[in-house]
């Protein structure tokens, strides 16, 4: 805390918290096709329609590291943040004012494993490398569905990597499993490198988080930046060939690897008790396995009023 004191408590009038009143902050972790609410909006210009209302401008960020986007929150240079669920509970944790205002796309957790393998299921990992993102929805997926498959964690050597890493250890051979999220897997599956596991049954939440103190400050902003994520969802689901396309486009993928990866998201998710519960799921796995110190109740850090 000292370290952030030190770096952002002495910014004066003129400095950069300032300079952000008139800008709206927008970030993602990486690239994910369940964005599709979030990477349609921005190709449309609707989130520049809603902002420029109340005299804002918008700036986009893409982190690359989770670490990144909760300190981007701590100091206020970060609003709002299409994200999986743990990122936000990990931040919310540590003191940092977040706030999970809704959900963009739910989708099914899967693991590649290379085509010629010979593992064909969960329990084939007895023994074998498993590469995932610690601390994201694809560790507490993969480690629901090794235990769920039978085995214990201490049957497989999970390895913490992230996505373009994983990704270069998987095509050389130094890994026999992978866990991630559309699009990496599908691009090793249209590919001709990889098959996706069957048995997977866990879910992944596709989140839209807040800075508290900027839905204190903006409700109105807020409100309607929430809407244009609905409208977004109504609008894939009305034109899903030409959403594709426009995910594709942004994304820079083959819109074979869309298509692929098309049938297994909702977008028009709910968030009822089931979802609660999974989210739940998720903050006591990241307690239990020490990634974060305290306990968090997911009712405090869900927060869906202005919808």
């Amino acid at each position: 805390m000292g370290l952030l004191l030190l770096l952002f408590g002495c910014v004066g009038p003129t400095g950069p918290e300032t300079q952000r009143r008139d800008t709206v902050s927008i970030g993602t972790f990486s690239r994910a096709i369940d964005y599709a609410p979030y990477i349609v909006a921005k190709n449309q210009g609707w989130f520049e329609e809603v902002s420029s209302k109340y005299g804002k401008t918008v700036e986009y960020t893409e982190f690359q590291s989770l670490p990144a986007i909760n300190e981007a929150l701590a100091t206020k240079n970060l609003d709002v943040v299409f994200e999986a669920e743990p990122p936000a509970i990990i931040g919310y944790a540590a003191g940092v004012d977040v706030r999970i205002k809704g959900v963009g796309v739910s989708l099914v957790q899967e693991v590649v494993v290379p085509k010629e393998s010979g593992i064909r299921s969960v329990s084939d990992l007895h023994g074998k490398k498993v590469a995932v993102l610690s601390g994201s929805s694809s560790h507490y997926g993969v480690v629901k569905m090794i235990e769920q498959s039978g085995l214990s964690l201490a049957d497989v050597e999970l390895l913490d990597m992230n996505p373009p890493n994983a990704k270069a250890a998987f095509e050389s051979g130094q890994i026999d499993a992978w866990a991630v999220w559309p699009p990496w897997i599908e691009q090793e599956v249209v590919e001709g490198r990889g098959v996706t596991l069957s048995g997977g049954d866990v879910f992944i939440q596709s989140i839209v988080a807040m800075r508290g103190a900027f839905v204190q400050e903006n409700p109105g902003l807020a409100r309607d930046l929430l809407g244009v994520v609905r409208r977004a969802q109504s609008w894939i689901a009305d034109n899903p060939e030409q959403a594709q396309s426009i995910i594709a486009g942004e994304l820079g993928l083959p819109l074979e690897v869309v298509r692929e990866a098309w049938p297994k998201h909702d977008f028009q998710p709910a968030l009822g008790q089931r979802e609660l519960d999974d989210i739940q799921a998720k903050a006591d796995f990241l307690f239990d396995a020490g990634l974060i110190k305290n306990r968090v109740q997911v009712a405090d850090l869900i927060d869906v009023d202005l919808q």
